[in-house]
Parts: structure tokens; sequence; C-alpha cells
């Protein structure tokens, strides 16, 4: 299993790499302004999340056919809606990441790659997570997890706009988590360097915590997470990120707690959403369960079904987010 773990995450941080490249290229390519985009259709973020995929997917493909596949995108929207122009960009982008010809019919294969479906081993793609931060050219990630039995087994987590040193964010952009289960968690920069192991913080008090927050205030219940700084009297200030990035700043210790509540009582998150961000948080030490304290069921098809939300923590002050969670009646 050794050898197979390091294939899984070699193969991924090479796709994760081409996908983030395609994605950059994308915005280099696109208006200035997201309002600009938007008017455009959003088919810039339509090339980059199909690209992404592609890309993905054409990996494990070639390297792991048997392994079954759930991932966010499909190839229909595509074929019926891409006109000219981006079915030329995508296919140029796709070849160019890949260093070779390729074609439209090639990459809607590779979208809509779905695998074995014998393998105990599936990967869950999200080939651009934190849509609007993509458009504002902020934060957002490249989500590549691997399940094994239902369960987080390995993920990697590219963050292309996440600064390689948070002390000195002058060095650079570009960051890939790399974790696996009883492996730890690393983080190496994207273009290339030493991979270092990290660590949730060690943080205890309430009094110092800090709340990481969605940038957008549809995602999640942002009353909820006032009233659990208010009755916890978490006083470490909230951190607003998008995306999967948040479990990635768990995981390095900058912040302790990520509450994502539910947007609505019927809402229950995606798998592809949560896969590699919950490896790579507890690799590194941390604790990931839904509002309830339950373990997340990876085993249900393309949703959590069984969970209410997430909660993710550097462990120490998990138990008292959950009790208060519950006084103050979230979770269902």
């Amino acid at each position: 299993m050794e050898r197979l773990t390091n294939e899984i995450l070699e193969v991924g941080l090479r796709a994760g790499r081409r996908a983030a490249q395609i994605c950059r290229q994308v915005l280099a390519e696109a208006p200035a302004e997201p309002d600009a985009m938007a008017k455009l259709g959003k088919e810039p973020v339509t090339v980059a999340d199909y690209g992404s995929q592609a890309v993905i997917l054409e990996a494990v493909r070639r390297h792991f056919p048997s392994h079954a596949v759930i991932a966010e995108e499909g190839a229909q929207h595509l074929r019926e809606n891409a006109g000219d122009a981006s079915s030329e960009q995508i296919v140029r982008l796709v070849g160019e990441a890949l260093e070779r010809p390729v074609d439209f019919e090639e990459v809607c294969d590779w979208i809509d790659h779905e695998g074995g479906t014998s393998s105990e081993l599936t990967w869950a793609i999200d080939p651009i997570d934190g849509t609007k931060g993509f458009l504002r050219r902020d934060q957002f990630a490249v989500a590549i997890g691997v399940l094994v039995g239902g369960e987080p087994f390995a993920g990697v987590l590219v963050c292309p706009n996440l600064p390689v040193d948070d002390e000195h964010p002058e060095a650079g952009h570009g960051v890939a988590f790399l974790a696996a289960r009883g492996r730890g968690t690393l983080r190496q920069p994207l273009a290339g360097g030493e991979a270092r192991r990290v660590r949730v913080s060690d943080v205890h008090g309430p009094e110092q915590a800090r709340v990481l927050g969605s940038v957008e205030s549809a995602h999640g219940d942002p009353k909820m997470l006032v009233a659990v700084r208010e009755d916890l009297g978490l006083g470490g200030g909230i951190v607003r990120v998008d995306s999967q990035v948040k479990y990635g700043v768990v995981a390095s210790g900058g912040a302790e707690i990520y509450l994502r509540p539910q947007s609505r009582p019927d809402y229950r998150e995606k798998i592809w959403d949560h896969a590699a961000g919950v490896i790579v948080t507890q690799e590194a030490g941390g604790r990931v369960t839904d509002l309830r304290g339950r373990e997340l069921d990876f085993s249900l098809g393309r949703r959590l079904e069984q969970n209410r939300g997430v909660l993710a923590t550097n462990s120490w002050l998990h138990d008292e987010v959950l009790e208060s969670l519950g006084r103050l009646g979230a979770g269902g």
C-alpha cells in the first residue's frame, strides 16, 4: 500500500499543478473585473472548471483506470453550450498543460471519466473550489481527494493564491498540501521546492481562538458563526477565506476553528467539497466532524447525506465548540 500511496500523491500533485496552470491562464486571458466575467455568462469559469477536471482525470484514467471517480463537472453542458471560442480555448489550454496536442472529444471524455465500479478507491474531485474567489482572483483551491472504503485516505489540495510563506507574502504565491493516512501533512511551494510538515496550532483557550469564515455570506449561516463566537468568547477574530483553502489554513496553524453551518435545513454537503481538506486537516493533528460530533460519512454517494454541516478544528477546542452548537440548537 505504501507504493500505491506514493503514486497517488505524485500523480495528484502533478495533475493539480497542471490544473492550477490552466486556472491561472484562464484568468490571465479573462477580463480584469469579476462583473465583466459574469457578463460573459461566466465562460472563463466554465473553461477553467472543465480544463482543470480534464487534466486531473486524464491522469487518473492513465495511472489508475480501475479506480472509481466522483467529480463535480460533466461534459454534457460543455458539449451543448461551448461556442467555437470556448472550445478552442479549452483544447489549447489542456494541450499546453499536457504538453501534447489534444482534441475536443478527448477533453470531454476525460471530464466524464468515472472509472471502475469494483475498486475500494474513489477519487473525489473538485476542479475549482471557491468560484467567487476565483472570479475575484482571490483564494480558490483545486481539490483532489482519495477515499478508501468510503473514508478519506489521501488528498492533494492545491491553493494557487495562498502565500508560500505566511509571514512574507511577497515571497510568492502557490501552495500544495499533501496528506495520506498515517503520514502527516506536507506543505510545498507549488512551483517546487522543499516540502515541510505542518501541524495545527496548540491554542487551547477560546480567548485566543481564530475562526475561519467564508468571504461569501451565502455560504453557511453567518448568524450562527457570530452566536458561537459570543457564546464561547472566541477572541482571536475572524479570518475570511474562500474554499477548501480553509482546511489548509487550519492544518498550517493559521486558525483554530472552521465552522460551516447548514445554509438551509435540507442542504447536504457534497463530498468533493471536503474529501481532500478533511485528510489534510486530520493528518496535521486536527479533528473534523459534523455539527453534532458525528464523523463525516463519505460512503453514501455524492453527498454527506447523514451529516449536518462541518466543523474542523485544531482538536483542542472541538468539544467546546460542539457543546456551544448544542446549546444554540445547531446541527438539526
